[in-house]
């Protein structure tokens, strides 16, 4: 037998040994817990100490795919769909940060973890910061990637807060937003979570500078060099965090989790475990 013919028996073993995880999908990582008024989906991988995942607005525990199987390496990773998202229950309830800061902090407590490390990107990294500020004992140490703390255009430049925020949904054809509610995982009420969730970002976040001020929270602000997030907005909340530092990605757009993982796991697994 060649060598060459043993390395692909090998290669092809390997790969067959290896099964393709679906994240956020996966039966065997999967449960359920009641939270508030709602039925919260969770995740869990890996072992160590606990890692809070929080994915952006329309988002779901998908949305880490690439970083989740990093992260498990080191950490026992909790990753979460959040209300209204994913396999998570919506409820008639106003969608606020406050209340999936609460949603957390309840999923916290019924796993009996007093405190947690936490990556939030983009409306979870705003999540990150409210549960700091709202439950500063349950966040040990907190990564926020291209988050914003305010709802306006010193945050997002103004083409970006329109089409993101505002006309998303309502711009696309029929055909799309068909597509979107068939394959939402509670098709009766999609284009009322839509709706939600272009509100949510609309109307919040509104935390003023003495309120971020007030967060001790050791904090890692990370944004792309080209993110939908203004770089000064980036910058004044890194200021106004005392206990924080400040990671800008480069040539990294908004998805630094998608377009950057390996780099992400090594600069937040550093950061957590120093």
């Amino acid at each position: 037998m060649s060598k060459y013919f043993l390395i692909l028996i090998l290669f092809a073993t390997f790969s067959i040994a290896q099964p393709t995880i679906n994240y956020g999908s996966n039966p065997k990582a999967g449960h359920y817990i009641h939270v508030n008024d709602i039925q919260l989906y969770y995740e869990m991988y890996g072992k160590g100490h606990p890692l809070l995942l929080m994915h952006g607005n329309n988002g779901s525990i998908a949305s880490f795919s690439k970083l989740i199987p990093y992260l498990a390496k080191h950490f026992k990773v909790i990753a979460v769909d959040s209300r209204a998202q994913g396999r998570s229950e919506d409820s008639d309830n106003e969608l606020t940060f406050e209340q999936i800061a609460s949603d957390f902090s309840a999923l916290l407590d019924s796993l009996n973890l007093d405190s947690v490390y936490t990556i939030g990107w983009s409306d979870g990294g705003i999540v990150g910061l409210q549960m700091a500020y709202s439950y500063p004992k349950k966040i040990s140490k907190l990564v926020t990637i291209g988050a914003n703390f305010v709802a306006d255009s010193t945050a997002l430049s103004a083409d970006n807060f329109d089409t993101t925020k505002i006309t998303w949904f309502r711009n696309l054809n029929e055909t799309d937003q068909q597509r979107i509610i068939r394959s939402s995982h509670f098709p009766e009420r999609a284009g009322i979570i839509f709706d939600k969730l272009i509100n949510l970002d609309l109307k919040y976040p509104h935390f003023t500078v003495e309120q971020l001020g007030t967060i001790k929270t050791p904090t890692l602000v990370i944004a792309g060099d080209h993110d939908i997030i203004t770089d000064t907005h980036t910058l004044k909340l890194f200021h106004a965090l005392p206990n924080s530092q400040l990671f800008i990605v480069p040539n990294a757009p908004h998805h630094v989790p998608i377009t950057k993982p390996q780099l992400l796991d090594e600069v937040v697994t550093e950061f957590f475990k120093r």
